[in-house]
């Protein structure tokens, strides 16, 4: 039995895809697969050129095989992409092995792994894939890198650890489309004989599962080892084709560098073994749906062990896995990021509208104010009328002097309130800006005192002596506490503590307004200052919203602390101006 035959009557026991070539190339013997699959008849394919499985447009099938044999490593080649062509011109993804067979007749052993047809959907869910990528910024969002450093760790581990690939160390370059650029990311590995003593040395007493390998890994050495000082400011441009790793990231194939490499003395190549202190290392492409994302180089620096074709038949199929689920991770970074972005989006359409319809509600409202106050202020002015003239006859002994004089001081600043909706001013010398606090406090709480002992609340008021007077109309200093103090008393219910304090702290009035109510819920807090939020079955939401306008038309401050089943303090805060200085109000 000759020698072909020998090959042949053996390979369809052992392969299913193979291709048997002669010296010349052509085509001499095929596995029963390849006509079943290929739809090829014998007369078809036999006694022709490889490169007729080749697509008629493919300008690279007439010179690829002298390009594997090129590239061949000790008469082998594996796991090398490309495209062949069904008998019906249907496309089909494979990878390909080349083993150049040691005997005198010079047989060429070609097999096809992972054959995919490659039809119009694919294409479709390809090109789709691709725009996502675009839209989605996948290989530009420099950000990626660090919310995917697991990732990263694991993938340069496996390859390195006993339990893994056990390469001795292996580098990871990623490509920024952004800037154009191939970057040196990281490292794992010795980088210097005395690193390496103290790496291997702690093997015996290394985790043996990979996933406990990983987790030594960043206890122990981390990503601050020497070796990625090799990497630190790597950065090569991608239109740099003469570059040796640019080479391998363009034709998507793997490069073996070696003293047998035939451009071993090309300037790069010679860079890169310089760089990275080795004679042999091994750059390995890293492919997503046919995007070249990054290349990972590999060497046994250390043990001098060579790399085999079973070693980069090894790394190549793990170089696409890891790939795979670094490129998937950033896409689910990329899209959560994204559905983050809409939800914010919506959000903020959802809180416009919301602002919109609280403007058109406040204009309707101010509407409403407005008439009532109109309605209000002429009975109003005639109750003050009456009021003021049975006070300017009575005698200070008289009952009923201390109660007639808070009506008429009570109506004098409601007319006020009115006046200031109604957008009327009294005459400048009518309406002063400089403000006493404690006769404002005390108008409040002398006009609430009913509601006060109805409500058996306890007040304690305590009001510093000498307290300055402040830049704010009294009339706005009474609306501010007043509605403070009433919200204070309806939170109070019955059987509480009010407290009200006023005091000068560095050049400002602060004004304290504490109760022992129920507090406010954490989840309100923030709304609480919200044109028509209210808790109130009869609340309009409008009080603390006034409240808050007042104390900052007049550059005060205002703050909320709260405890639940503790109670709330409002504290407001004036500066302290010098005389003659004041603000429109």
């Amino acid at each position: 039995m000759g020698y072909q035959e020998l090959i042949v009557n053996n390979l369809d026991r052992i392969l299913d895809f193979w291709l048997l070539l002669n010296d010349k190339g052509k085509i001499i013997h095929c596995s029963e697969m390849i006509y079943r699959h290929l739809g090829y008849s014998e007369a078809d394919i036999i006694d022709q050129p490889f490169q007729v499985l080749f697509p008629a447009d493919d300008p690279g099938s007439s010179d690829y095989l002298y390009q594997l044999l090129f590239d061949s490593h000790s008469g082998s080649v594996v796991n090398q992409k490309t495209q062949i062509k069904q008998k019906n011109d249907v496309i089909i993804d494979i990878e390909l092995s080349l083993y150049q067979l040691d005997n005198s007749q010079k047989l060429i052993l070609i097999v096809f792994h992972n054959i995919t047809e490659v039809v119009e959907i694919r294409k479709k869910v390809k090109s789709n894939i691709e725009t996502l990528s675009q839209e989605f910024n996948l290989f530009d969002n420099r950000t990626i890198y660090e919310s995917i450093q697991d990732f990263i760790d694991t993938i340069l581990v496996s390859i390195t650890a006993g339990q893994g690939l056990r390469f001795n160390r292996a580098f990871l370059f990623l490509v920024d489309s952004e800037e154009g650029i191939l970057k040196g990311i990281q490292a794992i590995g010795p980088g210097s004989s005395e690193e390496a003593g103290m790496i291997y040395g702690t093997f015996n007493s290394a985790p043996k599962t990979l996933s406990k390998m990983i987790q030594y890994y960043k206890n122990t050495i981390g990503g601050n080892s020497s070796v990625n000082n090799i990497l630190r400011g790597v950065q090569i441009n991608l239109s740099d084709y003469q570059n040796i790793l640019i080479k391998s990231l363009s034709s998507q194939n793997y490069i073996l560098i070696n003293d047998e490499y035939p451009l071993v003395n090309e300037p790069s190549v010679i860079w890169l073994r310089q760089l990275f202190q080795v004679h042999e290392c091994a750059i390995i492409p890293m492919l997503w749906h046919g995007r070249s994302t990054g290349v990972i180089v590999v060497d046994n620096q250390v043990t001098r062990s060579r790399i085999t074709t079973h070693d980069i038949k090894g790394i190549t199929r793990y170089v696409e896995t890891a790939t795979n689920a670094l490129e998937s991770e950033k896409l689910m970074i990329s899209l959560d990021k994204s559905i983050n972005q809409v939800k914010q989006a919506n959000l903020k359409i959802r809180e416009s509208q919301e602002i919109l319809i609280q403007r058109e509600k406040l204009a309707v409202m101010g509407e409403m104010v407005a008439h009532m106050a109109h309605e209000v202020r002429g009975p109003l002015a005639t109750i003050g009328g009456y009021a003021s003239r049975v006070f300017k006859q009575m005698d200070h002994a008289d009952t009923h002097y201390d109660s007639l004089s808070r009506i008429v001081e009570t109506v004098r600043t409601l007319e006020l309130v009115v006046n200031d909706i109604l957008m009327q001013s009294l005459p400048k010398q009518d309406v002063s800006k400089r403000c006493d606090c404690t006769k404002a406090i005390n108008k409040v709480l002398s006009m609430l005192e009913d509601e006060i002992h109805l409500r058996k609340v306890s007040v304690s008021l305590n009001i510093q002596g000498d307290l300055p007077e402040i830049n704010i109309k009294e009339h706005h200093l009474f609306e501010i506490v007043n509605n403070l103090v009433r919200n204070a008393l309806e939170s109070i219910e019955n059987d509480g503590l009010l407290l009200v304090l006023a005091s000068s702290i560095s050049n400002r009035v602060v004004i304290t307004i504490q109760d022992t109510g129920p507090g406010i819920p954490a989840e309100i807090k923030d709304k609480i200052f919200s044109p028509f939020f209210t808790t109130k079955k009869d609340g309009t939401g409008l009080g603390l919203v006034v409240v808050k306008n007042l104390v900052e038309q007049y550059n005060g401050s205002i703050e909320v602390r709260t405890l639940l089943n503790k109670g709330t303090t409002f504290i407001i805060s004036f500066p302290v101006e010098p005389e003659g200085v004041t603000h429109d109000g």
